[in-house]
């Protein structure tokens, strides 16, 4: 401001105001990768690194595609596909820190983000966790014949079924002919090979859930006695091989 007066006197005079207000800082931490059907679990910080107090704070986490919600701590509210925390007022320097838990439903990548909201300031975070499947294979062997005649012929049907909730891949069917059996035949989804008692299935690339693949051979009797028929299950998911064991007799 200035003032000025007769014989040409002057004085100016300045004020400053300063501008104080609150300044949020929101980070959030997870787990990078899970399994199917688990928890995970988000920890949301909010600090007001300001220089006024954040008043009515409020923090608000979206429920991502693919979870469902399961708890949260710190009086969280989850309500409308969204979980509210009210913190209220934030002190300069004062930092909250809550947790939101959710279950993992569908197969893919959870994109949760988080938004932090009060009196002239905002503030978001967002993190991503990897849904994996869980791998699960089952295998049966059935003889089509319980007891046949000594120069007849068993059918053994073999099934190969996934159980899990991700893609079994590189599955290879291995089988062994007791001595009571010799080869005759065998027909799958892939190639087969035999020599001397082993047959063999080459790799099928991979098998989706809820997806079964049938393999079948077929031996002849070619002496009589409880013949076992052997199956070995081998893929990329299986850390020890599945066996399975068939019992045929062979009678005179």
């Amino acid at each position: 401001m200035t003032v000025a007066a007769d014989g040409g006197l002057m004085a100016r005079d300045s004020a400053t105001t300063a501008v104080r207000k609150p300044i949020l800082v929101v980070t959030k931490t997870g787990p990078a990768t899970t399994r199917n059907n688990r928890p995970v679990k988000y920890e949301i910080t909010v600090t007001n690194k300001g220089d006024a107090a954040a008043d009515d704070t409020v923090v608000v986490d979206v429920v991502p595609a693919g979870a469902m919600f399961a708890e949260a701590t710190e009086d969280g509210e989850f309500a409308g596909g969204k979980v509210t925390w009210q913190l209220g007022k934030l002190d300069i320097g004062e930092t909250r820190i809550v947790s939101v838990t959710f279950k993992a439903v569908e197969i893919g990548t959870l994109h949760n983000v988080t938004t932090v909201t009060a009196v002239c300031a905002e503030a978001s975070a967002e993190a991503s966790t990897v849904v994996e499947g869980v791998p699960s294979v089952g295998l049966k062997c059935i003889d089509l014949a319980d007891s046949i005649e000594v120069g007849g012929e068993v059918t053994y049907r073999i099934t190969v079924i996934n159980q899990g909730t991700a893609a079994n891949t590189n599955i290879v069917i291995a089988c062994t002919l007791p001595g009571e059996e010799a080869f005759v035949s065998a027909q799958g989804p892939t190639k087969v090979s035999a020599a001397d008692k082993k047959v063999t299935f080459a790799s099928l690339a991979s098998l989706a859930p809820g997806r079964t693949a049938t393999f079948t051979v077929v031996a002849k009797g070619i002496k009589a006695g409880d013949a076992r028929f052997l199956v070995t299950l081998t893929s990329d998911q299986l850390q020890t091989p599945v066996q399975e064991t068939e019992s045929t007799r062979f009678y005179e």
